[in-house]
């Protein structure tokens, strides 16, 4: 079960496809790839992206100890599949407490990472020269440059596969997360990554500004 679509951007409500156009459309930014949250089902939902999703479904393989999936979110629709996706996992964080991390596969202009970050562009403005950060992604290094994300979470952003790809952690000292030499996989090429996850409570933050 999803909630009804919703602009990836800004959370606002969609008027759908009609006989004038075939794309769903945001009175604040226009035509726009609409935004679904799995309310259930989070695992049957995770292999229906793996056969549709145009982008990659990144998860960390391992997920780490004593993390479980919290959300799964993606933008597009069954005609044209999914131009985005995120999953959220949670956790305890490296300095003690509750933390969620949510990584984003999407293609340039959908918005969704950007609005995960706290940013209002559809994409990430320059980056620093220096990366910050580093994952492995699919089996290559993958840098992530930090962007200026509001003082409660951090984000990171990259390129991997050809499309962005967003970290964003909560809260922003969660990061460090990130110095344990986090792997993640696309599940496009490894189904059998699903069989290996916990699934847990709802996150709070993919279908948040």
């Amino acid at each position: 079960m999803t909630a009804p679509p919703v602009c990836p951007a800004c959370l606002g409500e969609l008027a759908p496809p009609d006989v004038w156009s075939d794309r769903w459309r945001c009175d604040r930014h226009g035509d726009v790839e609409p935004f679904h949250e799995a309310r259930s089902s989070r695992e049957q939902v995770l292999h229906s992206l793996r056969q549709t999703s145009r982008v990659p479904v990144w998860l960390p393989s391992p997920m780490p100890v004593h993390w479980f999936v919290s959300g799964v979110g993606w933008a597009g629709d069954d005609r044209t599949g999914a131009h985005a996706t995120a999953i959220s996992a949670g956790g305890p964080s490296p300095v003690g407490g509750p933390a969620e991390m949510i990584l984003v596969a999407e293609s340039p202009r959908v918005g969704l990472g950007t609005r995960l970050a706290g940013l209002t562009a559809p994409d990430p403005e320059r980056l620093d020269e220096v990366p910050e950060a580093k994952v492995e992604a699919a089996g290559h290094p993958t840098a992530l440059w930090p962007v200026a994300a509001p003082p409660d979470r951090a984000a990171f952003v990259g390129e991997a596969l050809g499309v962005w790809l967003w970290c964003v952690l909560w809260p922003a000292d969660a990061a460090l997360l990130l110095m344990e030499h986090l792997v993640i996989e696309d599940l496009r090429d490894n189904p059998t990554l699903v069989d290996r996850l916990l699934f847990g409570a709802g996150g709070s933050h993919l279908s948040a500004l």
